[in-house]
């Protein structure tokens, strides 16, 4: 469910106001491809620096980060409070 507006400039502080009120509701935030792709392109990023990107914006709001690959070739972010 895609229910937070973006842009480019402000991505990043937007997922994080998004996770952060699932956080306050429940003890975990998943972000599927979709949301972080609008955050962290795959076309313009390899997977390891994409990777490392995402544990940096989780580590830098005080959350974990475990992130999943499907057999699609996407991924999704299970974010969780430290």
């Amino acid at each position: 469910m895609n229910d937070f507006r973006i842009d480019q400039d402000g991505c990043s502080e937007a997922l994080a106001e998004h996770i952060q009120l699932r956080l306050k509701e429940r003890a975990f935030c998943v972000v599927f491809e979709a949301e972080l792709e609008r955050c962290w392109e795959r076309k313009k990023l390899g997977d390891t620096q994409r990777r490392e990107q995402i544990q940096a914006f989780a580590k830098s709001h005080e959350w974990s980060v475990s992130i999943h690959d499907f057999e699609s070739g996407c991924i999704g972010a299970l974010f969780l409070p430290f």
